[in-house]
C-alpha cells in the first residue's frame, strides 16, 4: 500500500511539474531559437498552417474595422489577396523576428521600442493552451503568442498584435 501511495504521489508531482514548468520551458526554447535565428528549431516549434490562419484572420479583422463601405471592401480584399501576402510574410525568420523584437515584419516596431528588450510572461488557458504575453522594458504591451499542446510539448499556433504595435 505504501508503494502504491508513493507511486501516486510521484506521478502527481511529475504532472504538477510538467503543468507548471512546460509552458515556461517552451517559451524559453522558442525565444532562444529566435535569438539564435535557428530556422530548423523554429520550424519544429511553430504550427505554420495554424499561425498563417491566425495572421489572415487578424488582417481581415483590421481591414473590416475601418468601417463603412471601405472597411467592407478592405475586408473582402484582405480575404481575397491576403493569403498570398500572409504566405510570404509568415516564415521561420519572421516568426523569430516577432518573438525577438515584437514585430512580424522588421521595422514595424515603433522607433522608441526598437532598442528595448521584450520580456515574456506565461498565462495558462487550461491543459491544452497557454498564452505568452510580451512586454517591453518600459511596460509597453507587446504581442501575445498563442500555444497549443502537442503531445507533452507545445507548438506556437497564432498571435495577437496589440493595437499600439499594429499599423
Amino acid at each position: 500500500m505504501k508503494k502504491l501511495l508513493a507511486l501516486i504521489i510521484l506521478i502527481a508531482l511529475a504532472f504538477g511539474g510538467w503543468y507548471f514548468a512546460s509552458p515556461w520551458l517552451a517559451m524559453r526554447s522558442l525565444a532562444d531559437a529566435a535569438q539564435a535565428q535557428d530556422v530548423a528549431a523554429l520550424e519544429e516549434k511553430v504550427d505554420f498552417p495554424a499561425f498563417r490562419a491566425s495572421a489572415s484572420d487578424q488582417l481581415t479583422t483590421v481591414a473590416r474595422e475601418q468601417g463603412g463601405p471601405l472597411g467592407e471592401l478592405g475586408g473582402a480584399l484582405a480575404e481575397r489577396f491576403g493569403g498570398d501576402l500572409i504566405d510570404r510574410a509568415v516564415t521561420p525568420e519572421n516568426v523569430g523576428n516577432l518573438v525577438a523584437s515584437g514585430a512580424l515584419i522588421g521595422g514595424l516596431v515603433p522607433e522608441r521600442l526598437r532598442t528595448q528588450e521584450l520580456g515574456w510572461d506565461v498565462e495558462r488557458d487550461g491543459l491544452d493552451h497557454f498564452r505568452a504575453v510580451g512586454t517591453f522594458e518600459d511596460g509597453t504591451a507587446g504581442p501575445i503568442l498563442l500555444f497549443r499542446r502537442d503531445g507533452l510539448g507545445w507548438k506556437l499556433t497564432g498571435f495577437e498584435l496589440v493595437r499600439t504595435l499594429s499599423f
